[in-house]
């Protein structure tokens, strides 16, 4: 593929206009539909969850075209399934803050994001979590300064053109998605783990405002969607959770951040909504039962070296729906390691309800060749077909 039809391929993707298919090939969101639902598609879903931009620098040195920069033009680069466009919807601040630059130097910079975090990041732009070193909301008084831009303008927080856009998806082959929002992990984002901590215990009435704001946020934001479409898909984000478990106790998140979940999932699934997802890193399942009783029924990622296998989680959880599994450390490894973490994922996708993909983003350690093995061999144990790679491998 060369840099005239990737430019071609990726805005093409920018538009709500069917996906171009093979002749003879299913639609993505049949195919999607059917996995979910736990009928036998055409074939299973070809989609990954992304890269770091330091792996994309490293392939662009090994093989990977140099205009593959994102994670959008590597998804089109390797063949995927263009199974899902989304419709933006505000569920964060409105406005968001401008970036602040106190400090920097050739190697740091110290700043106030757009949420007024302030934190420390490369300067270089690598790719790593910032040094937080100062959270807005602190307590009541000084939330005021959020709450102001969380909780208004709801009808500035979908498309000026959602008309065209709901006429424009009404036939679709590709699964609509919108994102939902967040809870606890937004929390934490705008208090800090520590600050987040403490506040569960000596101010709770802070948090109980918090998550009413955004059950009124979340839930405002659906009824005004759900006037013009009807999502597919719903996507929820949190990473609350450590290798060793979550970093909120299950009985806070499930009684406290549930009705949250359950209050705007209930909106979209009277609209025809059927599927819900959530990315939550780490060892998140403590949390599971939260998700799965208040309206979002699929798990992703699924960190298998955070002890969530997805094996377990079916026999716990029987007719859990899951994306992910593959554990992204088995790609430093051989091509029979590789098919050998592959084939142990075989029988849970026949079973149905789940889709596998790496775990999380391909760290910088992997090489171009042991990736490109990878989805060579996916393609081949799941029976992925009309799939080629540009890359030739040893």
């Amino acid at each position: 593929m060369d840099a005239q039809e990737m430019n071609e391929l990726f805005s093409q993707k920018q538009t709500y206009d069917p996906v171009l298919l093979p002749e003879g090939e299913g639609s993505p969101r049949d195919r999607f539909l059917d996995i979910m639902n736990f009928r036998r598609p055409d074939r299973m879903l070809d989609t990954e969850f992304g890269y770091w931009n330091d792996t994309l620098r490293r392939w662009h040195a090994e093989g990977l075209p140099v205009e593959v920069d994102t994670i959008a033009k590597a998804d089109l680069y390797f063949g995927f399934d263009r199974w899902q466009k989304r419709v933006w919807i505000g569920t964060d601040l409105l406005p968001v803050f401008e970036e602040e630059i106190i400090e920097q130097n050739e190697r740091y910079t110290i700043k106030y994001d757009r949420r007024r975090v302030k934190c420390k990041v490369f300067t270089d732009g690598k790719d790593t979590i910032p040094h937080y070193l100062d959270f807005p909301v602190k307590d009541k008084e000084s939330y005021q300064m959020i709450k102001q831009r969380l909780i208004h303008d709801f009808e500035h927080r979908i498309p000026e053109n959602i008309q065209e856009i709901a006429a424009k998806v009404k036939d679709r082959n590709y699964m609509l998605s919108v994102f939902g929002g967040s809870t606890a992990g937004r929390i934490r984002d705008l208090m800090g783990f520590e600050g987040f901590s403490i506040a569960q215990c000596i101010q709770p009435e802070l948090i109980d405002e918090i998550l009413g704001d955004m059950k009124l946020l979340y839930t405002s934001v659906a009824h005004l969607i759900c006037q013009y479409i009807q999502p597919d898909l719903v996507a929820w984000w949190e990473d609350i959770a450590f290798k060793t478990g979550p970093i909120v106790p299950p009985e806070f998140f499930y009684e406290k951040c549930g009705p949250v979940l359950k209050s705007a999932m209930d909106v979209y699934r009277g609209a025809g909504t059927q599927f819900s997802y959530v990315d939550c890193d780490g060892d998140n399942r403590l949390l599971v039962p939260t998700w799965l009783d208040h309206g979002v029924n699929i798990i992703f990622p699924l960190e298998v070296n955070a002890g969530v296998h997805p094996e377990t989680l079916r026999k716990t959880c029987p007719g859990i729906r899951m994306m992910g599994g593959f554990d992204k450390t088995i790609l430093l490894s051989g091509r029979e390691q590789i098919r050998k973490e592959l084939y142990r994922l075989k029988c849970l996708a026949d079973e149905g309800g789940f889709i596998p993909h790496v775990d999380h983003r391909v760290q910088a350690d992997v090489s171009f060749g042991n990736y490109c093995y990878y989805l060579e061999a996916k393609r081949d144990i799941f029976e992925i077909s009309n799939k080629t790679l540009s890359y030739k491998l040893p």
